[in-house]
Formats: structure tokens, C-alpha cells, sequence
């Protein structure tokens, strides 16, 4: 039984944050979430407390899986930059479309929240410096396997990845620029290779 109970926790969990990611929290009604998840309000506030108990989960576990994703991409690669560069391939061109959004959650929750809701705002900036501290882990292998030249800090080649890789995702969000979505990732890659 408590499988079970795990399970629809997890289920409920990934299609409030699929919800969530399209519509935002604060245009995500109750009504909404009750019809999506297929439970009573009742239900929802028992099992997370509330909306924003949801959101947090949902969050957190977007975070989760964006890690799992990448993860997956860089076993199956040569190399750190190689698994990184499939991971934005997947995301701006095969997968663009099955997502709620083009635009990253996590950049998504920054910015609703910045000036309200301060406990989600600093979820979203948390989950965010953690995301950064992965990606600062892949940049030291890549330097230390020497893939990359160590003129800039990891840390430093995170953040450039991330700008890049947010600003891809958001302007692959236009209609009819879908042919220079491959030449973009190619001068993303040979920018970072350059720094």
C-alpha cells in the first residue's frame, strides 16, 4: 500500500509541476489543479497543505529531473561537453514541443516571484544555486579532463551555460526559426570551447 501511496504522490507530484511550469503558480487556480490531478481540494491540502506545498514539490522535482536528464545524456556521451550539448539539443529541438513551456521552470518561478510570495522566491533561488553547483561540478570534469581550458573557473563556465542555454530556450520560443536552432547550439559550444 504505501507503494501505491508513493506512487500517486509522485504522479500527482509531476502533473501539477507540468500545470504549474505552463501556466505559472499564481494563474494556477485550485480548480485547475483539482482538475488536472484528479482530486478533491480536500484531498490536495491533506496530502502537500497547500497549493504552494504543491508548488514546492513540483518544483523541487523539476529540479530533479532536469539533473536526471542531463544525466542520462552524459553517460551515453564521450564526453562532459558532449552529454551537455545533447542535453540542449533535446530540450530546444526534439523535445521543445512536449514541454508546457519553452521557457525553464526554474527561470519561470524567478521571475514571478521576485516582488511577492517571498517563501517560493527563495525556493526558486535555491533550487537555482543548487542547479548552478551541478553544472559548476560538470565544468571542473571537463577542465580537469581537459575538454576545456582552465582560463575561466567552473563556476564561471556554468553561468555562461546557463545565459546560453536560457536564452536558446527562449528564443526558440519564436514560430519559424526552427532551421537555426542546430547552428546556435554549434556556436554555443565553439563560444564556450573559446573561453
Amino acid at each position: 500500500m504505501a507503494n501505491k501511496v508513493k506512487f500517486e504522490r509522485e504522479n500527482v507530484v509531476r502533473v501539477a509541476s507540468q500545470l504549474f511550469w505552463q501556466k505559472g503558480f499564481h494563474a494556477t487556480s485550485t480548480r485547475d489543479l483539482q482538475e488536472a490531478v484528479n482530486m478533491r481540494p480536500g484531498s490536495i491540502y491533506s496530502a502537500f497543505g497547500s497549493k504552494e506545498g504543491l508548488y514546492c514539490e513540483s518544483l523541487k522535482d523539476y529540479t530533479v529531473q532536469m539533473k536526471t536528464q542531463i544525466e542520462g545524456f552524459l553517460s551515453s556521451a564521450d564526453t562532459v561537453l558532449g552529454g551537455l550539448r545533447a542535453f540542449v539539443e533535446n530540450v530546444v529541438i526534439k523535445t521543445k514541443d512536449c514541454s508546457p513551456s519553452a521557457i525553464c521552470m526554474l527561470v519561470k518561478a524567478n521571475s514571478e516571484f521576485a516582488e511577492k510570495d517571498s517563501n517560493l522566491y527563495e525556493l526558486s533561488l535555491d533550487l537555482t544555486a543548487q542547479f548552478e553547483a551541478y553544472l559548476t561540478q560538470l565544468f571542473t570534469q571537463a577542465i580537469n579532463k581537459g575538454e576545456l581550458r582552465n582560463t575561466l573557473t567552473a563556476v564561471e563556465y556554468a553561468r555562461f551555460f546557463q545565459v546560453q542555454f536560457t536564452g536558446l530556450r527562449g528564443y526558440f520560443n519564436r514560430p519559424n526559426v526552427e532551421q537555426f536552432a542546430e547552428p546556435m547550439i554549434n556556436q554555443m559550444f565553439m563560444l564556450i570551447k573559446k573561453l
